[in-house]
């Protein structure tokens, strides 16, 4: 790795962390309050979970593959690139199949929509933010030595 210094802040890690926590339970408190039988509600926090892994699962595919286009190794094949992809889709899909058909006010439908979206970008922002940290980590003492330096 060329850089020396980190790419996330403490503060854009913080915040990876809260955006996903708040739409994470943004989103399970409305499926709890949701004035639906408990099959409805189950639906929902399954396609809620689907989604948030797929969301996770495809970021990490998608980050290795542009990576490995620099290099010999391939660390997924072909198939588990399209079983991200796949799985994503057809979370996203079924999330919002269910809100469509979610017999609520639009503006209970909105709210579902706007969560569902929500959870899925900070999926995406804390899996990227996670890893950065985790390929920085090494750097960090050579970052504390050029303070140190200065």
């Amino acid at each position: 790795m060329n850089n020396t210094r980190r790419r996330n802040t403490t503060a854009f890690t913080f915040m990876a962390w809260a955006s996903f926590i708040g739409a994470f339970l943004a989103m399970f408190i409305g499926i709890y309050t949701l004035e639906e039988s408990l099959s409805v509600k189950g639906y929902f926090a399954v396609c809620a979970l689907f989604l948030t892994m797929s969301a996770f699962v495809l970021q990490k595919v998608i980050r290795d593959n542009l990576e490995d286009g620099y290099g010999n190794r391939k660390r997924n094949t072909a198939a588990f690139t399209f079983l991200a992809w796949s799985s994503f889709a057809l979370a996203l899909l079924g999330m919002f199949i269910g809100i469509i058909n979610l017999e609520q006010l639009l503006s209970v439908k909105g709210y579902y929509a706007v969560t569902a979206l929500f959870l899925t970008m900070s999926s995406f922002v804390l899996q990227k933010t996670v890893r950065d940290n985790n390929d920085d980590e090494p750097l960090l003492p050579l970052v504390e030595n050029k303070v140190e330096e200065l």
